[in-house]
């Protein structure tokens, strides 16, 4: 990767991932994409639920990449001594390493798991999670400054068109392995191409030219104004706490419903790939049919109509595990779609809005500390609901009426914060929206995508029109 002058010389409004100034950057991407989704998503759910894992111990294993985001603020205090590619590196080194412990457990193809597999497989996802933090903080306040003002936005489309294609390959490659070969070995083979993935990934981030070094951080200061921050009354009070309670019900939904459909519906690991891979289709259309249009209706509407869709999942899901009606499961590829829209719009409606309630002159450190906040309290929710749900003595399988009541609960959850949508703030309506990547197959992850706290250098954009409520 060149630096911004070098850039200009070879034509920067060039984005693709076959060539030009940054295709190395974009095939980082892919293969990144790749990884993660292996390591943390929906392939390591159905791998602790082979082994033998319950409710809470996917939960568990889930909500390590939440609790950690603190740990990813206080990690660029080492950006201005190892440099952004140089942490990236080796924290990318660290993190790919803990994938040879699923690998190993597939390798071993137990036909009756014992506990410590399911134990290393949460020291996996943990570790995982803590190495990405070192990785995550760099990345941001490095494309921020390699990618000129003039070509962020097409970079940023690109980056999702490709992180959603390394998304959906990725599942449907692995669904057809599982149906024509036994379970572990293609789970195997799924992890083998993970820890290729990383090699990948250091391959193509060792080709890029670093720009210069960040100046400190003072992590001291940034103590002493988070409660300051979080706690006094203003906007961001109001709408963190409107987001804390999005993820105090919302995060704990993918884990739950995939450990469900293996568990308790019994669906095969391919049918549950491919849905998610319908899930990403859903996230990849309502981002794009959205993405220009943001502006014209405003954040606000946009969270509303996403509130309305979730409200409508919730009520499939409750009538689904309840029983009642038991021919909804034939609709799961609907309720995946859905759910993939829902959560785009509710991503772009958040990039959109964050702006409005954020300080000027502290703008890194307000979306970082809220993003952080919400982070955690994301992390409680896969916990607590999958102990919750669990039931009795460690062996598998959800307490259906329990799970009914989760449904229920996120359901009363989302409407009120239907009808509280109108009370938020509508100032500053003209700030641009965040640019973020990888958010889409990241349904409520993307908040890890926004903790930086290594301020922009850009000069702020001057905005003609002012976007609507």
């Amino acid at each position: 990767m060149a630096t911004d002058a070098n850039i200009e010389a070879q034509g920067h409004d060039v984005v693709s991932p076959f060539s030009g100034p940054y295709a190395k950057i974009l095939r980082f991407s892919f293969f990144n994409a790749s990884t993660w989704l292996i390591g943390l998503g929906t392939p390591m759910v159905l791998l602790a639920t082979e082994l033998g894992a319950n409710s809470f111990e996917v939960g568990l294993a889930y909500s390590f990449v939440f609790l950690l985001l603190p740990v990813q603020i206080v990690a660029t205090a080492f950006l201005p001594k190892l440099g952004y590619k140089k942490q990236i590196i080796m924290a990318w080194i660290a993190r790919g390493s803990s994938l040879i412990i699923p690998f190993y457990l597939a390798f071993l193809a137990p036909t009756e798991p014992t506990r410590w597999m399911v134990q290393a497989l949460i020291l996996s996802a943990f570790l995982f999670s803590f190495f990405r933090t070192f990785g995550s903080c760099a990345l941001p306040p490095m494309m921020y400054a390699i990618l000129p003002d003039s070509v962020r936005g097409k970079f940023f489309s690109t980056d999702q068109a490709i992180v959603g294609i390394a998304g959906i390959t990725t599942l449907i490659l692995f669904a057809g392995l599982f149906n024509y070969f036994p379970t572990y070995t293609a789970f195997a083979a799924q992890y083998a191409y993970a820890l290729f993935a990383v090699v990948m990934t250091i391959y193509y981030m060792a080709r890029i030219k670093e720009p210069p070094k960040p100046l400190e951080t003072k992590l001291k200061d940034i103590a002493i104004e988070t409660p300051i921050i979080c706690l006094r009354k203003s906007p961001f009070r109001q709408y963190l706490v409107f987001m804390l309670i999005s993820a105090l019900m919302g995060t704990a939904f993918v884990p739950l419903v995939t450990y469900f459909l293996k568990v308790e519906l019994e669906l095969g690991m391919a049918q549950i790939m491919l849905l998610t891979a319908v899930q990403y289709c859903g996230a990849i259309l309502g981002t794009v049919i959205m993405r220009e249009r943001i502006d014209k209706f405003g954040a606000k509407p946009v969270f509303r109509l996403s509130l309305i869709l979730s409200a409508i999942i919730s009520a499939y899901w409750f009538f689904l595990v309840t029983g009642l009606f038991p021919q909804l499961k034939h609709g799961l590829i609907v309720a995946y779609f859905l759910f993939g829209i829902s959560a785009s719009q509710w991503i772009t409606s958040h990039l959109k809005y964050m702006p409005r309630v954020c300080d000027e002159q502290k703008r890194a450190l307000h979306i970082s500390v809220h993003a952080a906040a919400v982070g955690v309290i994301g992390g409680l929710a896969p916990i607590i609901w999958g102990y919750m749900v669990k039931v009795p003595g460690m062996q598998p399988g959800i307490q259906l009426d329990v799970f009914a009541i989760y449904f229920l609960a996120l359901l009363v959850a989302q409407l009120v914060l239907f009808f509280y949508v109108p009370q938020l703030t509508s100032e500053h309506r003209d700030r641009p929206s965040l640019e973020a990547s990888s958010t889409l197959i990241r349904p409520f992850r993307y908040v890890g995508q926004l903790i930086n706290i290594i301020p922009d250098q850009r000069k702020p954009q001057d905005e003609d029109s002012q976007g609507r409520d």
